[in-house]
């Protein structure tokens, strides 16, 4: 738990000191005992004046401090939270099946597969985008093997939102 230097007129203490342990505990350093501090309160936070509290200037940059590191940690779980996503939506290419024509018209088989191979590499990469799955067009079969045009489309565009969400 950090130490604040003392002024005449200063930060009320006791607010302080609870609401640092609060922060150190959310961050895991100390032992929790009250609920969870989220950024917000750390932005909004303001503590009663009083005579012989901590320094104003010396609470605030540590706040400041903990407002870094808390957007560091969110920002690590954005990025471990998106990849685990873009790895969940390589699985779903990677084990899409469609139902397969014969005598009415489909796309192209070895097209769609060429696209999807092409979108496992961009998730991986992190560098799919929506709009290359909503502008693939195939070339369609009749009297020979293909794959079912609706099938296709709607996985195709449910791929496409979720790539949206991602964002």
């Amino acid at each position: 738990m950090p130490e604040f230097p003392i002024a005449l007129r200063g930060y009320h203490r006791h607010q302080v000191d609870a609401f640092i342990a609060r922060v150190e505990g959310t961050l895991g350093r100390a032992q929790l005992f009250a609920p969870p501090v989220t950024v917000a309160e750390i932005g909004q936070v303001r503590f009663a004046v009083t005579l012989r509290g901590y320094r104003g200037s010396a609470v605030d940059e540590r706040l400041e401090e903990y407002l870094r590191e808390f957007e560091t940690k969110e920002n690590a779980r954005r990025r471990r939270l998106a990849a685990a996503e873009a790895d969940r939506l390589a699985g779903l290419v990677r084990n899409v099946r469609f139902v397969t024509t014969r005598l009415t018209e489909g796309y192209d088989e070895g097209e769609v597969d060429s696209f999807l191979d092409t979108m496992l590499v961009a998730l991986r990469g992190r560098t799919a985008r929506s709009a290359d799955v909503r502008a693939a067009r195939f070339a369609t079969t009749r009297f020979r093997p293909g794959y079912s045009q609706p099938d296709v489309d709607g996985f195709l565009e449910h791929l496409a939102a979720e790539i949206d969400r991602l964002g």
